[in-house]
Order: structure tokens, then C-alpha cells, then sequence
């Protein structure tokens, strides 16, 4: 019998990173910005394991392991403009992966909210229906009635999750053997894009979650799960906005097998990707943001037979 524990916490300044550099002037020359090393970045976070080893007598034996890691960066120095009059705009003091987003209050009730709102010029002249946004105020605090790219804020988490775990337990009970295995990933971001279903370049269809919940004049809700329908891409509806950023959190059972050992052979059944836990339920949140039309994670069963020679 035995318990392991182990844990590591680690603390780090990266500086001289390996970036291009955004802010060469077109006088300087140059047909591409340059690379330097100019980059800085903290990085901390701890891992821990835990294994536990228990014979119950003669016959039943119980093992059990987890593994948690949390790693979270800030950046504090990269090549990006002043931004003196629009602070929001700026990726110091966020982290790696964050989303910059325009921030949604819900869609449009009808032309009279759409005529006493701030001037959205985002593509699209936005009718009832359409998604509305906040209108940002500068370093100075006013807002100057105009949403535009200056309206943009840094949300949620970044894409690459910033907790990652696992648990799970063997057991042995006679010739019975049997073992599960969870993994699951939290503070993560997904944001939704290039899936709408309609526009000059769609090729895809819609979605159930648009089909049983759009903004329509039959159905004015401002809080409906998607705006309202348009043959032609809909700029003002489509740009990264909180209004597709979701949580992309999960958990999954990722693996799981029973087996039977019977003198020289072992029959075996096992299977993986058999469950998944999570607030998103669009598409497999392991496949990250976008359309949802990476190649898909796979359920995988086997049936075996394993035979020893002494």
C-alpha cells in the first residue's frame, strides 16, 4: 500500500520573445515588418499528481491517479501602438489567446431602439433584430456615440485552456480487472465564427440551435439564440463579439476497459471518447472555436483477446 503526491509550482519572466513588430512606419521601407526580440511575458502556474496503491485483502487491489496542471500568462511588454486614447484596444496585462471582442447587450427591439442607439458601423446598417453593441468610452470616460473597431475589449479565456486535468481508478477483483479514465480541460474560451448559414460564400446549413431560436417578427425576443436571418452575410451580426463567445470547458470520459483473465489468456472490451460533460453542446469543445467543422474527435470500442506463453 502506498500514496504518492508531487507538486511543482513554477514562476516565470520570458523576455527578448521572438515577435514582428507592428508598429514600423510605411517611410521606414520596409515591404514586411521586421522580426526582434522584444517580447515579455509571466508565466506561472503549479502541476500536481496523486497515485494511490490498496490491496483490500487477497483478492480486490485498488489504484488510483490524478494529475491537475493550471498555467496562466500575462503579457507585459509587446510591439503594439500607444493606444493612448482607446486603453481597451492594448494586450498588455491579458493574456496570451484572449479574445478581443465587441461587447453585445442583447438584439435590436425594434427601429426606435435601433434610432436612439450609438451608430454601429460595423458593415451592415442594423435593423431590429440585428445584435446590438456597447458603445466603449476612451481613456477620458466619454463615448462618442459610434461603434467601430475602437469598441473592442479583451473577454473570457484564452483558447489553449488554462486548467487541465485527470482522475481515474484501476481495480483487480480475482480475474476481474476494470478501469476508467476522466480528462477534462477548464478555463477556456471558445468563440463561435464562420458558421452562419446564409451569405454569398455559405455553403453549410443551419444549425438546430438557429432553427428552433431566431430573432423574427413572429418571435422579437432580444435575448433569442441567434438574430435575425438574412440572405446576405451580415456584417453587424457576424464580427467577434461576445455574443459568441461561450465556455468552452469540459469534461470527458476519455477512456474506459473491463477485462477478464482466465489462466494464459485475457478477454478484453475497452472504448474511448464515450462521454463528454460540458455547457457547450454545439459541437465537440475539445475541437475548439470557429465553424465546428475540424475532423471530428472519434468513439472508438475494441474486443480482444490477449494470450501469454511462459
Amino acid at each position: 500500500d502506498c500514496v504518492n503526491i508531487q507538486a511543482d509550482y513554477f514562476h516565470e519572466k520570458r523576455e527578448d520573445i521572438f515577435m514582428q513588430r507592428k508598429t514600423i512606419p510605411e517611410t521606414a521601407g520596409f515591404n514586411t515588418n521586421p522580426w526582434a526580440n522584444f517580447g515579455i511575458v509571466k508565466n506561472q502556474g503549479f502541476d500536481a499528481s496523486l497515485e494511490v496503491n490498496k490491496s483490500f485483502g487477497k483478492d480486490f487491489f485498488l489504484s488510483f491517479k490524478g494529475t491537475l496542471t493550471y498555467a496562466h500568462n500575462t503579457i507585459l511588454e509587446r510591439d503594439e501602438p500607444p493606444f493612448q486614447l482607446y486603453p481597451n484596444l492594448s494586450s498588455v496585462g491579458y493574456t496570451r489567446g484572449q479574445h478581443l471582442v465587441y461587447v453585445a447587450d442583447g438584439l435590436f427591439r425594434d427601429q426606435a431602439d435601433v434610432d436612439s442607439h450609438a451608430e454601429q458601423t460595423l458593415g451592415y446598417i442594423p435593423q431590429p433584430g440585428d445584435i446590438k453593441y456597447v458603445d466603449q468610452p476612451d481613456a477620458n470616460g466619454n463615448c462618442d456615440g459610434i461603434i467601430n473597431t475602437n469598441d473592442r475589449v479583451y473577454m473570457g479565456y484564452p483558447e489553449d485552456p488554462e486548467i487541465v486535468y485527470g482522475f481515474g481508478p484501476s481495480m483487480k477483483y480475482k480475474n476481474w480487472d476494470f478501469s476508467f479514465f476522466f480528462q477534462g480541460a477548464a478555463r477556456t474560451s471558445i468563440l463561435m465564427s464562420g458558421f452562419h448559414p446564409f451569405g454569398k460564400n455559405a455553403t453549410r446549413g443551419v444549425m438546430k440551435f438557429i432553427a428552433d431560436d431566431y430573432w423574427s417578427e413572429s418571435n422579437p425576443n432580444p435575448n433569442a439564440a441567434y438574430p435575425r436571418l438574412t440572405r446576405d452575410t451580415n456584417a453587424n451580426n457576424t464580427v467577434n463579439s461576445s455574443y459568441w463567445l461561450r465556455n468552452g470547458a469540459f469534461l470527458k470520459l476519455k477512456n474506459a476497459e473491463i477485462g477478464y483473465t482466465f489462466k494464459m489468456f485475457r478477454a478484453y472490451l475497452n472504448g474511448s471518447n464515450l462521454l463528454t460533460f460540458s455547457p457547450f453542446e454545439h459541437w465537440d469543445p475539445e475541437m475548439g472555436g470557429g465553424s465546428g467543422m475540424k475532423y471530428p474527435t472519434q468513439r472508438v470500442f475494441n474486443i480482444g483477446i490477449q494470450f501469454t506463453f511462459k
